[in-house]
């Protein structure tokens, strides 16, 4: 028979006391310098790390001359430690990090990301997904349009597999993504406000191929956000 001690829930107290104990005996590490932290502090980042973020020098957007530009927002440079924290997201496993992200976005960039009607993530090909078993934007954009109160719209996808864009230069890159994108037959994107979510932009020749396919399946206008940017 077995003991009932053992059946008892564990109460919120417990649980607290667990954790702390747990966080004693395995301290995390700060993912920017290695240092000893919590575990609760957001993107894993210490107090030294997370003052070292910086956003960036200036904004993409469109210029008034060329209403065709995308705009693109993103809130911090591509640099350490910031770059680090997209690493533990994309290849380390840590997919909870999608959400401190989109946290992050939320509130870093709330009174510039109205006005929208659907969130779209930037999607992996499904080898690449099938191989990392998530896909990283996907994990940033679905609690961004939690905060922001708005639907995700998953029809984007990509027709063929690409070379990783960081190996590239620029006019490769183009090339690489002509034609990569299509949205499926049953989107709601038609005449609908688009704000496309990805992790780091850094010629953005990926949002905008993603940004055309969207148009052409007849979005009404394109916005891109983006957790992090290269400098230029």
């Amino acid at each position: 028979m077995a003991d009932p001690f053992y059946e008892r829930p564990v109460s919120g107290v417990a649980r607290r006391f667990l954790a702390a104990w747990g966080r004693w005996l395995f301290p995390v590490s700060c993912l920017g310098c290695g240092s000893g932290i919590s575990g609760e502090e957001p993107l894993h980042l210490c107090l030294g790390c997370r003052a070292r973020l910086r956003p960036p020098a200036a904004d993409r957007t469109a210029p008034p001359a060329d209403p065709a530009a995308l705009p693109i927002l993103s809130l911090w440079r591509y640099e350490p430690p910031l770059d680090a924290v997209i690493l533990a997201l994309k290849f380390r496993r840590l997919d909870y990090l999608g959400r401190h992200l989109a946290e992050e976005i939320a509130a870093g960039l709330s009174g510039r990301l109205g006005g929208a009607d659907l969130v779209v993530p930037v999607p992996l090909h499904w080898i690449r997904r099938a191989a990392r078993g998530f896909d990283q934007a996907e994990r940033i954009a679905v609690p961004l349009a939690e905060r922001l109160g708005l639907p995700v719209e998953r029809s984007l996808a990509r027709r063929r597999p690409t070379r990783a864009q960081a190996r590239l230069g620029r006019a490769a890159r183009r090339d690489n993504l002509a034609g990569a994108f299509r949205v499926g037959r049953a989107a709601r994107i038609a005449g609908r406000r688009i704000l496309l979510v990805d992790d780091v932009a850094t010629t953005g020749a990926t949002l905008k191929a993603a940004a055309g396919a969207l148009l052409a399946a007849g979005a009404d206008e394109v916005r891109a956000v983006t957790v992090a940017r290269t400098p230029l």
